[in-house]
Order: C-alpha cells, then structure tokens, then sequence
C-alpha cells in the first residue's frame, strides 16, 4: 500500500543545495508515512503556477511552496478551488503566510515536518486588480504608497544578508515624500476621498518583527481589513505607528480602518504598488475581493 505524494515547487534562487534538500525530504517523507515527493523547479518563464498546476493534474495530494513570498503565493493561486492543500516551506526575507499561520520558516526540517504532521483548514485568499491588468491573488497583504516604495528600494544583496530591516533602510526617504489624493470605496459604500501616504488591504496581519498590524484579523474570517494612513510628517508617521502596532486606531483621522469584501482605491496618479511583498508597478485603481475559504492549507 503506498502513502500520499507531496510535490515540492521550489525557487533555484533561494534554495543552495537542491539535491542534500532532495535527500532529506525523502528521509521526512518516508518517517512520515509518505511516498519520496516530486521537485519542481520555477523558471523565469514560470514562477510556480504552471509547475503546481502539473503537479495537480498528475494527481499530487500536497503541493509545498519553497521559496520567498512570492513562490508561496503563485503556488497558492494556482491550487485555489482545487482542493489540493499547500504546505508553505518559507524560505524568504518576510515569509508572511507561514508566520500567520504559526509555521516555522527558514528551517527546512522543521517546516517540512509541521506540513506532513498538519491537519488540513480552509482559509481566505485575496484578489486584486490593478488598472486593467490581471487580477492577482495575494495570500497576507497588498498595498499602495510608502509600502510599495519601501519594497521596491530594498537592495537585494541587502535582504539576503539583513532579512526583513533591509526595507527599513530607505524609509528616511520613503517618509519624506508628500503623499497621494485617493478615492476609497468599500462594499459600494459612499466614497471617502482625501490624501493619505499609503493604502494597505490585509488578509491577515502578523508581519516581520513581530507587529501584528491587525489584531483581530483572521486568515479565515471571510473579510479583508482595508487601512488608510494620512499622517503628516515624521511626527504623524510616529503617532501612526504606536496606533498601528495598539489597539487604538479605530476612528482616528491619522488611520481609517475598514472591514470589507470588495473594494476600490483610485489615486490621481499612478503610485507604486506591491503583492505579498512584491513591487507590480504603479497603478492609479486598485479593485479588491475576498475569496472565501478559497484556498486548503496543512498547518
């Protein structure tokens, strides 16, 4: 009688040593009870969804993502309403998912082992649009503004070696910009228009550092949490910050925070925007939903 079969997708770029990884998978598959898993490499070409739509139509009973955020959420989108479940080996600078869903991350072992051992839950996926592009999924949080710039100044060779505080690095610039004009719509609600440094809509929000940006937020609660930053100044980004990392932000005028199901953003012109991480340009429409309960995951 054979066991399940775990297919790994799995950056050339974040993982040294493919072949020792290869060899110690087996080992923990085999302790598990599992057949040895499949590796699949992503390309320039694919970034994991077309591997991880291979491995489900050759009858793969888990996919694990290894690799950064952006791994993760790729194989996330393409085994959405499949029913196949994700296991998240995170192995990148944020690793957002796995840190939401209290995984272990940048160890191998240790995550494989959580995945094989954990029982499968359905959670929430995003989906956002930018302008006329595609729409996207995103697993943790996306963003338009200071974020988006924050991202997009991190030098790579910095976050290989630093982690997470390389983004910290070009704030001091990232502060000093004037911000954005935007128009907010949540749930066909009357529009609220004003300007604001940065737009952010979380699916959940447990980040880097150990911030929970949104309490209260669940990976499975059915509803996206949209917050809007108005500060002005290094003192209002000071006073936003202790009512981000706190409980005291609803109904102040610095950050609007808004529970919803779909929304929509509209700037006065184009503003850098980013995905679970990812700088995606710039954008002056950012239409989002939530899709429920969308996505299987072992954890």
């Amino acid at each position: 009688m054979t066991g399940p079969r775990a297919a790994i997708v799995y950056n050339p770029l974040k993982v040294s040593d493919p072949q020792r990884m290869a060899r110690r998978a087996g080992e923990l598959c085999r302790e598990a009870g599992w057949e040895e898993p499949v590796w699949l490499a992503t390309t320039a070409e694919d970034h994991g969804a077309g591997v991880t739509a291979r491995a489900v139509d050759e009858g793969a009973d888990l996919v694990c993502a290894l690799g950064g955020d952006g791994t993760v959420r790729q194989v996330a989108g393409a085994l959405a309403r499949t029913g196949v479940p994700l296991g998240v080996l995170g192995l990148g600078t944020g690793n957002l998912l796995a840190r939401n869903l209290h995984l272990p991350h940048n160890d191998f072992n240790a995550s494989l082992r959580a995945v094989l051992q954990g029982s499968v839950r359905p959670i929430d996926l995003g989906r956002v649009r930018f302008d006329d592009g595609p729409e996207h999924c995103f697993t943790v949080i996306i963003g338009m503004g200071m974020d988006a710039e924050l991202m997009a100044g991190a030098e790579p060779r910095l976050k290989a070696r630093l982690g997470w505080p390389a983004y910290l690095l070009g704030s001091a610039r990232a502060l000093a910009q004037r911000g954005f004009g935007a128009r907010v719509v949540v749930d066909g609600r009357r529009p609220v228009a004003g300007r604001c440094r940065m737009v952010l809509v979380c699916n959940c929000g447990l980040l880097p550092g150990g911030i929970d940006l949104v309490p209260e937020a669940r990976v499975d609660d059915g509803e996206l949490d949209m917050m809007v930053f108005s500060p002005r100044g290094v003192v209002g980004w000071a006073a936003a910050t202790l009512r981000a990392v706190t409980l005291h932000r609803r109904g102040h005028r610095i950050i609007r925070h808004s529970h919803c199901h779909t929304g929509l953003v509209s700037t006065r012109f184009p503003v850098p925007a980013e995905v679970d991480g990812d700088p995606v340009g710039s954008a002056t429409t950012m239409r989002i939903r939530v899709d429920q309960g969308a996505l299987l995951v072992r954890a």
